[in-house]
This record gives C-alpha cells, structure tokens and sequence, in this order.
C-alpha cells in the first residue's frame, strides 16, 4: 500500500511533569511547531484508535501519547470526530500520491494498472491499516454518518483515481468505450476479491506479497481481455 501504511512508527516522549504537555523529543528540522503537534496528535490517534477502538479512547490517553495538554487536542480539533476524519484524510492523500506516481509509471495501459493496483493492496493489507479499518467499521456500525465520511474521503476517493486512469484510457483508444467509475469499481472487484473477506477474518495472517503480486497481475490481465472481447 515505501511508505503506504497507516502506521509510522514515531515515538514520542512523555508529558513533562511540570508543564502538562511538554514538547515532543522527535523534531523534524524546520518544522512549524503548531503542525509538528498537530501530527503528532494524528499519529497517536491513529495508534489508539487502532488498538482500543474509537470509544475506548479517551481525549485524554491521545494527549498523553502525543506529549501535548488536551487543552492542545481540542484547540487543534475540536473532538474525537474530527481527529479521525483527519486522519483518513492524511493517510488517502499519502496514497493518492503514491497512486498518482505510481499511474505514471507504466508504458501500457496493463503496467499502469498492475502498478496502481500493487500499490493500492500493499497499503490495504498493512497491518495498521488493517487495525483501523476494523475500527472504523465498527464506529460506522453506530455513526452511519461518519461511516459516509469515511468513504467518500478514502475508498471513494480511490474509485475517482482509477476512474480518471480508465477515462485516459478511453480517450487514449487504449480501451472501449466505458462508464469509468463503474469499469474502476469492477477491476477493484477482482483486485481486491476474496483476499478482502479473507483478511476481514484472519486479521494476524501472514500477507504473502508475492502472491498478491501475482494476483494483481492476473486479474487485470483478465479485465482487460473481458473488454477486449466485449468490446
């Protein structure tokens, strides 16, 4: 899904005794403070949403993950709700990016999408990833509304990318004529498959990379020869 996961890894240094929130012992030189803070928030959200759901995460356990003052949290976001709809919103930015370098790597219209697909299912099937997309299931499950937002911000999101590498593609004479978005939401169909209900339900198993590999490269071998011959 390089760095297409959800999780980065940073540590960050508990609240100082005396000041409440303290600085983080991790800077990135030249870094404005505020956002320094601010991703720091995110990252520690992420971690915890992931490990103890999104109920089970009080304001409180974030600002001390994060080593800032809840009074920080809550001028930067206001609530729980919106951190998370921060964080999708920077986790599918990073992908789309990795999407968009990665469209742009293949000469044929087969490359381009192995590429994008490889890309698409390595950051699905981080463990972190993974992680959060179980708890967001679950709070959509009781927010049907932040469940909307979530999609529209990540999975519907990524249709709009391959949607727009299929109009190309048509455009290009190197597919038939097509609705894009439904020809995206098809070659997701086979990209992502069985593996997803598989991976919903054994959530610790070892992902095999290069047989998801192989799978991408098969699969949309498969679409494009259906097209061609219904085309």
């Amino acid at each position: 899904m390089a760095c297409h996961g959800w999780n980065r890894g940073l540590a960050f240094a508990a609240p100082s005794e005396c000041g409440g929130g303290g600085d983080m012992a991790l800077r990135m030189p030249g870094r404005p403070k505020d956002l320094e803070k601010r991703e720091a928030i995110l990252d520690a959200a992420q971690v915890l949403f992931a490990q103890r759901g999104f109920d089970g995460c009080p304001i409180e356990a974030i600002a001390a993950q994060s080593g800032v003052s809840k009074v920080t949290v809550y001028a930067n976001f206001g609530d729980k709700s919106k951190i998370l709809d921060a964080i999708v919103t920077r986790e599918t930015g990073r992908l789309a990016l990795s999407l968009s370098r990665a469209e742009a790597e293949g000469a044929t219209l087969e490359e381009r999408l192995v590429s994008f697909g490889q890309r698409l299912v390595e950051a699905m099937t981080d463990p972190a990833h993974m992680a959060m997309d179980r708890c967001i299931s679950l709070e959509a499950q009781r927010n049907p509304e932040m469940g909307r937002r979530f999609f529209a911000a990540g999975p519907g999101r990524v249709i709009g990318l391959l949607g727009a590498v299929m109009a190309e593609a048509v455009a290009r004479g190197e597919l038939g004529a097509c609705d894009p978005d439904q020809a995206a939401r098809d070659l997701l169909g086979l990209w992502l498959g069985f593996t997803a209900i598989e991976r919903r339900l054994c959530g610790s198993c070892e992902i095999d990379a290069v047989g998801l590999g192989a799978h991408i490269e098969r699969t949309t071998r498969m679409y494009l020869a259906a097209c061609r011959a219904v085309g």
